[in-house]
């Protein structure tokens, strides 16, 4: 091999190897952010005080309680598919099980708009447009249900 065919393939290899280890920093990165903003929601449920900084107008603190949960499984759910552990497929499946609960839906009538104002990257993008398309597939059903109760 000639040496310039040598020193090519080893800027290449090298290339990959610093791209790699960027990536592997950013993914590093995400899920230390997210152990802390776990840690700041947990925080913030437990103090009342502290919930009370939070809290949005016109709602409960049984009702505050609840949409920080479900922040914090939004949340959770968020750095899984940003680091690769969900697929979309996997990420429709668990945003659909959440969708059958009241209180997710309620959470995503209120943070959705905020939720895409934030999002930063096609990646956060791709996961808003799940919950979206799974709270519209909810909303349709619980339509359709409340039809077919009126009209029998």
């Amino acid at each position: 091999m000639k040496t310039s065919h040598a020193v090519l393939v080893s800027s290449a290899v090298g290339a990959v190897a610093i791209w790699f280890a960027e990536r592997r920093h950013r993914q590093r990165l995400a899920l230390d952010t997210a152990h802390i903003h776990q840690r700041l929601l947990s925080d913030i449920a437990a103090d009342p005080e502290h919930r009370a900084i939070w809290a949005l107008e016109g709602l409960s603190d049984e009702e505050s309680k609840h949409l920080l949960c479900c922040n914090r499984q939004v949340s959770f759910l968020s750095v899984k598919y940003r680091l690769g552990l969900l697929d979309k497929a996997g990420l429709r499946v668990q945003v659909r099980v959440l969708m059958e609960r009241e209180p997710f839906r309620a959470y995503w009538q209120r943070s959705a708009t905020f939720r895409d104002e934030e999002a930063g990257d096609r990646v956060d993008r791709s996961f808003n447009r799940v919950f979206e398309d799974e709270y519209a597939a909810m909303a349709d059903a619980d339509e359709a249900v409340g039809r077919l109760l009126t009209s029998a």
